[in-house]
């Protein structure tokens, strides 16, 4: 009796643990235990609070530094190595694609692509022809304000991040690589 109550137990684990497997397997290649810990500090969006409730990390000097943004998720990982050092919420208005930060970067944007017209703060440009990394200010002349991922509007070739996060993926270097998926 106790060998199969023993062995019923350890298949049963053995299931949790294969079907947990297949269904945490993630495009993400950082670290599970860096992946966990940046879920945990995230807040809900807002566009003038940081992605995360911790501090935002030191970007000069990381190893192997570059981005993962998922659109399906609505972020954007930075990530060092093979640890993740930082979720950022943001709308992602790009096609899969890797680029590259370009040295261009600004505190004010105009863009106008398909009758949306988009002012935005604290931009990045990418290595394809008018792409940004901004916060968005405005909107077809309407203030964006709260939960900015939620919103009607979709201005196309952008990143749209919070102010905060914004400003601080300023600190990127230049050629830092970009996978969009």
């Amino acid at each position: 009796m106790f060998k199969i109550g023993f062995s019923l137990l350890a298949l049963l684990l053995i299931i949790i643990n294969g079907h947990s497997w297949i269904a945490h397997k993630r495009t993400l290649p950082g670290t599970d235990s860096s992946f966990q810990v940046a879920v945990n500090r995230l807040r809900h969006p807002q566009l003038n609070h940081p992605s995360e409730l911790a501090r935002y990390p030191r970007l000069k000097g990381q190893p192997a530094l570059y981005l993962v943004a998922i659109r399906k998720e609505r972020r954007l990982y930075v990530i060092s190595g093979h640890q993740v050092l930082y979720i950022v919420n943001a709308r992602i208005n790009l096609s899969p694609a890797t680029l590259h930060i370009n040295h261009s970067r600004g505190n004010q944007i105009f863009n106008q692509n398909n009758n949306v017209q988009q002012v935005g703060t604290n931009w990045l440009s990418l290595s394809q022809a008018d792409t940004f990394i901004e916060a968005p200010v405005e909107v077809n002349n309407h203030r964006v304000h709260g939960n900015w991922l939620q919103a009607r509007y979709h201005c196309a070739n952008t990143i749209d991040v919070s102010k905060p996060d914004a400003y601080w993926l300023q600190d990127l270097p230049a050629g830092t690589r970009l996978v969009i998926k």
